[in-house]
């Protein structure tokens, strides 16, 4: 099948219907990301799937954008259990979302820089609330969620196309070259990797606990 140059499916003379990008968005993210297709999505809003080729690229935009949108639109934990709790609880919430569309947004590019940075900028304010000065609220946040980051990205590689709860060729390969004192350990962190991922993040936050008692320079307010 051919097309003019600068044309899409979709792209036929007459009215466009009065679609905006959001609307689209938010079809998808109703449909589903797992059920996600341009069908599905037109069907969600009315219309021929051509027409949204008028407003969008295709599926791999729609895609991208509808996980963006899940991420910014998940609320922040409580934080009136106090601020170590919401960070824990932010730590497992995140880790979810993230392993969840991990394929989604690696398929897609999905571009969360953007709500990425809001939601740090979010969770400062919380920090701040709490008695923590900018720095020490900034560097805290920063630190769990790459925490966090770098333990979906271990979880990925671990299960390859293994899934949830298995281990890749690759990652059994690596298993075998470890020395027998830590096999056992580095297997357990492969098959629960939450509980490896949420006791970083506790070394992270006893260390911000002991600045705090210690009376640390800019640290010392935290309540």
């Amino acid at each position: 099948m051919t097309s003019t140059p600068g044309t899409r499916p979709g792209n036929r003379p007459g009215p466009k219907p009065r679609l905006t990008r959001d609307e689209i968005v938010d079809a998808a993210v109703e449909v589903g990301v797992e059920r996600l297709s341009v069908a599905a999505v037109a069907a969600r809003l009315g219309v021929a799937p051509g027409t949204l080729y008028r407003y969008v690229d295709g599926l791999e935009e729609i895609a991208a954008a509808a996980v963006a949108a899940i991420f910014a639109r998940t609320p922040l934990p409580d934080a009136g259990r106090g601020w170590r709790p919401f960070l824990e609880d932010e730590a497992e919430l995140v880790f979810a979302l993230m392993l969840r569309y991990s394929g989604l947004v690696r398929d897609n590019r999905a571009d969360l820089m953007p709500v990425a940075g809001d939601r740090l900028r979010r969770i400062v304010g919380v920090l701040a609330d709490a008695g923590f000065e900018p720095t020490p609220a900034a560097r805290v946040a920063d630190a769990v969620l790459d925490i966090v980051a770098d333990g979906v990205n271990q979880t990925m590689w671990v299960r390859g196309e293994a899934g949830p709860g298995g281990i890749s060729a690759e990652a059994r390969e690596y298993l075998h070259a470890l020395p027998p004192e830590v096999h056992a350990e580095v297997t357990a962190m492969m098959t629960d990797p939450w509980a490896h991922v949420r006791d970083k993040v506790a070394l992270v936050l006893d260390g911000v606990e002991f600045r705090r008692d210690a009376g640390r320079p800019g640290w010392s307010g935290i309540g």
